[in-house]
C-alpha cells in the first residue's frame, strides 16, 4: 500500500519535505502541489560585478533584485530537498469559487498564472520529465477540464518523455476519460482519483467503476479529510477527533487500490491574506497510525492567537507515552526544537506533517 502525503510549496511544508527525506521510498511518495516558483537569489551588482550594499540599521546588506524567469530553480530545489527520491509534481491550478478571493498573490503567483494560461501549464508539466525521479501529474478538475483528444495528445507526449506519469481526476471525468485510463495509461503510470472533501465510504460506485476498467495503471485514492470549513475552535481541547475522517486507508485496502493520499492533517487551502489580527484558536493535530485517528490539542481562548500554543505544548508532552510509544516520533522531536518565540509556535500548526510523513517507515 502506497501512502502519498500531499504538500503545497509553502515554506513550512517544504521544510517538512526536506527533513523527512530519509523516510521516502516506494511506499511513501510525496505529491507536491507547486503554487509558487523557487528562485535563485539575485542581487544588484555594479559594473565590476561587485555586490551593491545598503545600510540597514547598523549592518550593510546586499540589495535583492526582482526574480527573473531565468532564475527559476523550483524543480532543482525540490530534487535537492528529497535527495532524488521519487516525487509527484502537480503544477497547481485552482478556482476562486473553491478557494475564495482573498488569495495572497505573492505566495501563489505561479498557480494564478497557471490557472489562466493552459500553454504555460502544459509546458510546466512537460518540463518535469527532465528529472527521472519526478512523476509529472496532469490534473483535471472542475473548471479545468481538458478535451478528450487534447488529453490523449498530452498523455502521449508526456509518455514519450518519461517512464512514469500520473493522471489526477475528479469523479466528473471517469466516464469521459475511461478509454484513456484503460488503453493509454501504462503499468507504471498512476491514476490519482481525487474525491476532495467527500466521504470515501460514499464513493464505492466510482471506485467499482474504475476497477471494472481493468486498467494496467496503478489506482490511488486521494482525499482531503480535514474540511476547510471547520474552524480550529471546533476541535476538541485534548482528545481524539472525529472531525477528520481517515477511512481512505481502509477503503483503498478493501478495494485493492494501490494506495491513498491526503494532506497530512492540513486543510486544502491556498495562502490567504491574514485578517485575523493575531487572534484565533491555536490548534495542533497529532496522528496515530495504529488507531488511524488524529488527536486534537486546541486552545479555545481565541484572544491568545499564537500565544495559545504555550498552553498546548505541556499537554502534548504529558501524552507522549500515548502518542510517541517508540520514542522516535519526528513530530515530538520538532516540538523540542521550537525556539522560544511567539511566531515559532506556528510550527505546531504543521506538526501532523512530521508524523504522517514517516508512517510507512515504521509500519511496513
Amino acid at each position: 500500500m502506497i501512502y502519498i502525503p500531499m504538500l503545497k510549496t509553502r515554506k513550512e511544508e517544504l521544510r517538512v519535505l526536506k527533513l523527512m527525506k530519509e523516510h521516502y521510498s516506494d511506499k511513501i511518495i510525496p505529491l507536491i502541489e507547486v503554487i509558487r516558483e523557487i528562485y535563485k537569489p539575485n542581487y544588484l551588482t555594479d559594473e565590476n560585478g561587485e555586490f551593491i550594499k545598503e545600510k540597514r540599521n547598523t549592518q550593510y546588506r546586499k540589495i535583492k533584485c526582482a526574480p527573473t524567469e531565468q532564475g527559476v530553480i523550483t524543480l532543482q530545489k525540490l530534487n535537492e530537498m528529497v535527495e532524488s527520491h521519487k516525487l509527484f509534481i502537480d503544477y497547481f491550478r485552482f478556482s476562486l469559487n473553491k478557494y475564495g478571493k482573498n488569495i495572497k498573490f505573492e505566495s501563489a503567483e505561479l498557480a494564478i498564472n497557471l490557472s489562466n494560461n493552459y500553454k504555460l501549464y502544459k509546458d510546466k508539466v512537460l518540463s518535469v520529465a527532465q528529472y527521472n525521479n519526478m512523476i509529472p501529474v496532469i490534473s483535471v478538475k472542475p473548471g479545468f477540464d481538458i478535451p478528450k483528444n487534447e488529453l490523449k495528445s498530452f498523455v502521449a507526449e508526456l509518455q514519450n518523455k518519461t517512464e512514469q506519469m500520473a493522471l489526477r481526476i475528479t469523479e466528473e471525468w471517469i466516464d469521459e476519460y475511461k478509454d484513456i485510463i484503460s488503453d493509454l495509461l501504462r503499468q507504471h503510470d498512476f491514476l490519482l482519483f481525487d474525491i476532495e472533501e467527500q466521504n470515501p465510504e460514499s464513493k464505492f460506485m466510482e471506485i467499482e467503476e474504475l476497477n471494472d476498467l481493468d486498467a494496467k495503471c496503478k489506482i490511488v485514492l486521494l482525499n482531503s479529510p480535514r474540511k476547510a470549513s471547520i474552524k480550529n475552535g471546533e476541535y476538541p481541547e485534548r482528545d481524539k477527533t472525529d472531525l477528520i475522517n481517515n477511512c481512505a486507508r481502509d477503503i483503498a485496502y478493501a478495494n485493492n487500490l494501490t494506495g491513498y493520499g491526503d494532506y497530512c492533517g492540513l486543510r486544502d487551502v491556498m495562502p490567504l491574506n491574514n485578517k485575523s489580527n493575531g487572534k484565533g484558536a491555536a490548534l495542533a493535530l497529532l496522528y496515530d497510525f495504529k488507531e488511524n485517528v488524529f488527536y486534537s490539542y486546541c486552545n479555545h481562548d481565541t484572544s491568545l492567537g499564537m500565544k495559545g500554543y504555550l498552553d498546548i505544548i505541556p499537554l502534548i508532552k504529558e501524552d507522549e507515552m500515548k502518542l510517541n510509544r517508540d520514542g522516535d516520533c519526528p513530530g515530538f522531536m520538532r516540538i523540542e526544537q521550537i525556539p522560544n518565540t511567539e511566531y515559532s509556535y506556528r510550527i505546531l500548526e504543521y506538526v501532523a506533517l512530521y508524523k504522517c510523513c514517516e508512517i510507512y517507515s515504521s509500519n511496513k
